[in-house]
């Protein structure tokens, strides 16, 4: 309760209706999540194969903007737009009905925004300037899993830099798990087609 008075105080607000005080949870709250979850998306690449593997979920920035849209990030950016628009605009109208209808309307913009910052981000890291081509041959590592007939991410090393890009695997029954390592055999458009890549064989091979 504490925390609610020195919120309330810290907006001017010396007797908050129950609206109010929803508007302020959730501005404060949304913001709190908001950067919290900017930050593990920067740590992401450590930390999504840790989240993949220990609850087998895929805790990745998937390029489908309809995941983006329902994202944790698109989720608390929604829930802190909320606050803060209905906030300012149950001050300015007195109307409730209008506060909660603006609030809505940013939380959805929000959510969308988001959603299209991340997947352009998530484009930006996988194309870059280089050409998918070159990937073909190269050996890497699978960082979101490949489902039987979907795709998945793999992490594998173009032209000395490390890239995270789509991948789909050549055997299309096949399902590839978080941190198996694969071979990039063809590419078609921006789309990585690999294979399972036998460890034991492999070096084998570099002995010889």
């Amino acid at each position: 309760m504490a925390l609610f008075e020195w919120l309330t105080e810290l907006v001017g607000i010396s007797t908050p209706t129950t609206l109010e005080l929803i508007f302020i949870a959730s501005a404060f709250l949304g913001t709190a999540f908001f950067l919290l979850f900017m930050v593990l998306m920067v740590l992401g690449d450590i930390l999504g194969g840790v989240f993949d593997s220990a609850f087998d979920t895929d805790f990745t920035m998937d390029s489908d903007l309809s995941f983006e849209l329902f994202s944790i990030q698109g989720l608390a950016a929604a829930i802190m737009m909320f606050g803060y628009v209905g906030m300012f605009t149950l001050e300015a109208t007195e109307t409730e009905v209008y506060a909660v209808i603006a609030g809505g309307l940013a939380a959805t913009v929000s959510m969308y925004g988001v959603g299209k910052m991340l997947k352009g981000i998530n484009n930006l890291q996988s194309d870059g300037t280089m050409k998918h081509e070159d990937a073909i041959g190269e050996r890497g590592q699978v960082y979101s899993r490949i489902r039987a007939n979907e795709s998945g991410e793999v992490q594998v090393a173009v032209d000395g830099t490390l890239r995270t890009l789509t991948a789909r695997a050549k055997d299309k029954s096949l399902h590839i798990d978080t941190g198996e390592f694969i071979r990039v055999i063809d590419v078609i458009g921006s789309t990585l087609i690999v294979e399972m890549l036998d460890v034991k064989e492999e070096i084998e091979k570099e002995e010889e």
